[in-house]
């Protein structure tokens, strides 16, 4: 319903949907001229193909820029506005019976011209009140389009829940096939740990199906709070001044503060569980690389391409240098005589390092070469182009028996 003070004012400047003026007009592509605000929600449940409502001319939905065409003429008709307004509206001042066109800063209240330069208010600050209702009108567009965008965005994780719960309901029952598939392959004794299995991986589907819909439900809920207070927001600014600063702290605090609890997307992950017998038999695959002293390709192939030996230039010559802290090797604590052993050694993001076992005399020298007998060593160096007088090289000096595991982001 168009208010009051709309009905005096130029028809160049009132929407033909809401009757009323202008809150932040927009021009389509046929050329009519609209509120973004009652646009954005015409066209929320429109079919795919959107139209005037004016003409019916097919135009695209609106990427929510505003088109402030006619701000100055609204403002130009501002001082009208308030002349047409009721007198209940007018907030007359019961001591000078005068009408209250200042707003105080200081205690956020509206007073007369007497008022104003009266004693409790001679030292604050005072706008007339056109001015502050201008100010505000443009904090509730800001708040406008922020909620606007939150609604959009909460529609948008819609669909990816929606999405993500037809994924895990393809996803839940590959894993019962995989299930089912793999412990047959094993023991009987193993058909009472996959029922279990099967069991609380058919509870965690079933908890995870439940949290999705209540993700769902909560967006859908809050979609709905958000247009609810997008139209709280476009009411308060077609109010007039002096009604509109009366509720207006209230009603963008409650929009700020809805725009901090938008429910997110969840991301459910299932739990995983040990099937006995799985790791032994992957053991049962284990190949032991050695290397071979007689390779002279700096990139081998090696067990029918599943792995890659790469090595950059080394010069055989250079000794260990123990005087410079980079280069100082430092001593596991642990030593053995025979058996099988395993190590995790962290390098971090070096690009040079050295890593490997030598016998127990060579903890107390600093001479160590990259050839010496009786070590063996592991290296990772930055790949440059060979010199001439340098080449690659490849040692084969091997204890009987040695399992190393090195995580690393280097290949080999």
């Amino acid at each position: 319903m168009a208010s009051a003070s709309a009905q005096c004012l130029p028809t160049e400047i009132i929407c033909s949907i809401c009757k009323d003026t202008f809150t932040d007009p927009a021009t389509i592509r046929c050329g009519h001229r609209f509120c973004t605000p009652c646009l954005c929600l015409l066209w929320e449940d429109a079919p795919t193909v959107t139209c005037c409502p004016v003409c019916k001319a097919a135009s695209p939905k609106m990427d929510l820029k505003s088109t402030i065409l006619a701000k100055k003429h609204i403002r130009s008709t501002g001082n009208s506005v308030i002349c047409q307004l009721p007198g209940s509206a007018k907030q007359m001042c019961r001591t000078h019976q005068v009408i209250k066109l200042y707003f105080c800063e200081a205690d956020k209240s509206l007073l007369c011209l007497f008022c104003s330069r009266s004693t409790g208010h001679a030292t604050h600050e005072h706008y007339s009140v056109m001015q502050v209702a201008e100010h505000y009108r443009e904090h509730l567009l800001m708040q406008m389009k922020s909620i606007w965008k939150k609604k959009q965005e909460n529609q948008r994780n819609i669909k990816k829940v929606t999405n993500t719960f037809r994924a895990w309901e393809g996803f839940i029952n590959l894993r019962l096939v995989m299930i089912r598939a793999e412990y047959p392959k094993v023991c009987q004794y193993l058909q009472e740990e996959k029922q279990k299995h099967l069991e609380m991986l058919a509870i965690e589907g079933t908890v995870i199906f439940q949290r999705l819909n209540r993700n769902v439900a909560r967006m859908i809920h809050m979609g709905k709070l958000l247009r609810k207070t997008y139209e709280e927001l476009k009411e308060m600014c077609l109010k007039a001044d002096v009604d509109m600063l009366q509720g207006v702290e209230d009603t963008m605090k409650r929009s700020q503060l809805m725009q901090l609890y938008i429910p997110q997307p969840l991301d459910p992950q299932l739990s995983t569980w040990t099937i006995t017998g799985m790791l032994e038999r992957l053991n049962s695959f284990r190949v032991y690389i050695t290397l071979d002293g007689k390779i002279r390709n700096g990139c081998v192939p090696l067990i029918e391409a599943l792995r890659r030996l790469q090595c950059g230039p080394v010069d055989r010559d250079v000794p260990w240098d123990a005087a410079c802290p980079e280069n100082t090797p430092t001593w596991g604590a642990q030593t053995f005589t025979a058996g099988k052993h395993y190590w995790e050694v962290d390098v971090g993001n070096s690009g040079d390092w050295v890593i490997g076992l030598c016998k127990e005399s060579w903890t107390s020298r600093n001479d160590m070469l990259l050839n010496s007998e009786d070590i063996f060593l592991l290296l990772c160096v930055k790949r440059k182009q060979p010199s001439k007088n340098q080449r690659r090289t490849w040692r084969k000096n091997l204890p009987d028996l040695c399992s190393l595991w090195l995580e690393d982001q280097h290949s080999f």
